[in-house]
């Protein structure tokens, strides 16, 4: 029986040839047993109208394929498993979002994934095939996905890494050289991606249990390592919003004691010379009585006394350890 494709939002399909290659298929794709994968645009009517009639995937599945905004999670059913996952964002054209979604929809001779933006990952996948050295089931393309997906996520996190240390470093000093918009920027960004990263994870351990009991050739071990690599990415995000806290907290301590600091040592200005503003104010009053407004000494008296004053002062300061 022929398998009626959708006329529009098709980005490609392909026949595994269970040797690393694969072939396209057309819009009528005829009796075919191997391996389909076929790769879909999530808001184009053709494709949600396909799902919803010609595609035979349960409504369930259909509506969680088509979901605007979705976690990562996987739902194992007896007909196939729906596996959603999330990558870090590597379109120019989607610069607003911190993560893209790939959403799958797994039957042992079957896999249909859709994107709402170019997915790299899947780029890579595609391109492996084209060259014969791509995966040969079901279950090694949904494995490469996921490793694909973990890999790209492994520069831009140790890139992140590596300009928090600079941050740490800039922070031993007084703080002005640290870019405190872009350490708030990598905070936030290791926010996001820890947000999804960890369900990720918990989907990808019910995928190893579930469904590898319902496709062939999933190998537990090698699934298992990408779990793992998956797990420390969790564990270095964490430690990163950690340490981004710290450097935060330090920065903002450092400018609390820089300000107290001024403020101290203008408070000690206030303090010795009020009593100066004091005396000098009263005896710039222009009435008469004022001492020694005829005195040619008079002037250098003041001077001398007002010195003396700022002297005892220093010196009462000084025992009040305040100085």
């Amino acid at each position: 029986m022929a398998l009626e494709l959708p006329t529009g939002g098709l980005v490609f399909g392909l026949r595994l040839d269970g040797r690393g290659g694969a072939m396209p298929v057309g819009v009528a794709d005829g009796g075919d047993s191997r391996p389909l994968w076929l790769h879909l645009e999530r808001h184009d009517p053709d494709v949600q109208r396909w799902l919803a009639t010609d595609a035979g995937v349960p409504d369930g599945v259909a509506r969680a394929l088509l979901e605007e905004d979705t976690r990562p999670r996987c739902v194992v059913r007896p007909d196939g498993v729906l596996l959603i996952l999330r990558g870090i964002n590597l379109d120019p054209s989607a610069r607003h979002e911190e993560t893209i979604a790939v959403r799958l929809w797994v039957t042992a001779d079957r896999v249909l994934s859709l994107r709402r933006y170019r997915i790299m990952a899947v780029n890579d996948l595609r391109e492996a095939l084209e060259r014969g050295e791509g995966p040969v089931t079901v279950a090694d393309l949904v494995m490469r996905i996921v490793e694909r997906l973990t890999a790209r996520m492994i520069p831009e996190i140790d890139e992140m890494e590596e300009s928090l240390v600079r941050f740490e470093v800039d922070a031993l000093g007084d703080g002005g050289a640290v870019d405190r918009e872009r350490l708030s920027a990598i905070r936030r960004r290791a926010l996001v991606l820890h947000r999804y990263l960890a369900p990720q994870r918990d989907a990808l351990v019910e995928f190893r249990r579930s469904a590898g009991e319902r496709l062939a050739n999933l190998d537990p071990l090698d699934f298992l390592e990408t779990i793992d690599r998956v797990t420390r990415l969790v564990e270095d995000l964490d430690a990163l919003r950690s340490r981004a806290a710290i450097v935060e907290d330090g920065l903002a301590l450092k400018v609390a004691e820089r300000m107290n600091r001024n403020m101290y040592w203008l408070s000690i200005v206030a303090t010795v010379f009020l009593p100066i503003g004091f005396i000098t104010g009263l005896l710039g009053v222009n009435v008469g009585g004022i001492p020694g407004a005829d005195a040619p000494w008079a002037f250098a008296g003041l001077v001398a006394a007002l010195a003396v004053l700022i002297g005892v002062e220093v010196w009462i300061m000084r025992r009040m350890r305040l100085l």
